[in-house]
C-alpha cells in the first residue's frame, strides 16, 4: 500500500527478513512495480541466495561489509539502471568458473555415470546418504562417495546446489522435490 503512495525508484533490502524472505518480497514488488530497482544488501555470500535474488528481479547484490562511500556509489549505479554484484562474489564466481574450466567438467552433467544420475535424482528428492544407500542397496559409504563424485564433477560445493542443478537441467521434475526444500 505504501509503495503506490511513496513510489520509490530504488529499494534497499536484506535477503533475510522477519515476515517474509527478501527474495520473495523482491519477486512480489517487481511483479507489481517492474520499474523499481531493488538492491539486496546482506551478509550472506550464499550462491543460491545471490542467484535467487537476481532471478527474482534484484538489480544488485552487495555484502554489508562495504564502506559508506561504496554504498552510495552502488546506490547511484543501480538507480541509473545498471546491475551490480559485490566484487567479493564476482571473485568467488570467477574462481569456481576457472576451476570448472581447468577440470574440464561439463555443466550439463554429461560426465555423470548412470548410477550418479540416479543418486542426483535422489538428492533432488531430499534423500539423505542413508536413504540413498537403502534405496540403491549399497553401503552408506558408497552413497557418500557417489555424492562426492557428483559434486566434484559438477563443480558444486553443496547437496542443495546439486538438487537445484538436477531440477534446473530437468533431470528431475520440480514437483518431485521435497516440499520443505527451498532453492
Amino acid at each position: 500500500a505504501k509503495m503506490s503512495v511513496l513510489a520509490p525508484q530504488l529499494i534497499l533490502m536484506d535477503v533475510r527478513m522477519e515476515r517474509m524472505s527478501g527474495i520473495e518480497a523482491c519477486r512480489e514488488i517487481k511483479s507489481l512495480y517492474p520499474d523499481v530497482s531493488i538492491l539486496m544488501i546482506t551478509s550472506y555470500t550464499d550462491n543460491e541466495a545471490v542467484l535467487a535474488s537476481m532471478l527474482a528481479g534484484a538489480s544488485g547484490y552487495l555484502l554489508k561489509n562495504l564502506s559508506r562511500a561504496e554504498l552510495l556509489r552502488s546506490i547511484r549505479l543501480v538507480a541509473s539502471g545498471q546491475s551490480l554484484l559485490d566484487p567479493e562474489l564476482v571473485k568467488q564466481a570467477t574462481s569456481r568458473l576457472t576451476a570448472l574450466a581447468s577440470s574440464g567438467s561439463q555443466t550439463q552433467g554429461g560426465e555423470l555415470t548412470e548410477r550418479e544420475r540416479e543418486v542426483l535424482v535422489l538428492i533432488a528428492r531430499g534423500y539423505t546418504n542413508k536413504q540413498i544407500a537403502n534405496t540403491l542397496i549399497v553401503t552408506e559409504k558408497t552413497a557418500r562417495n557417489h555424492v562426492s563424485h557428483i559434486l566434484e564433477k559438477l563443480g558444486l560445493a553443496r547437496r542443495s546446489e546439486a538438487a537445484a542443478f538436477a531440477v534446473e537441467h530437468k533431470l528431475v521434475p520440480p514437483r518431485e522435490q521435497r516440499k520443505d526444500e527451498e532453492f
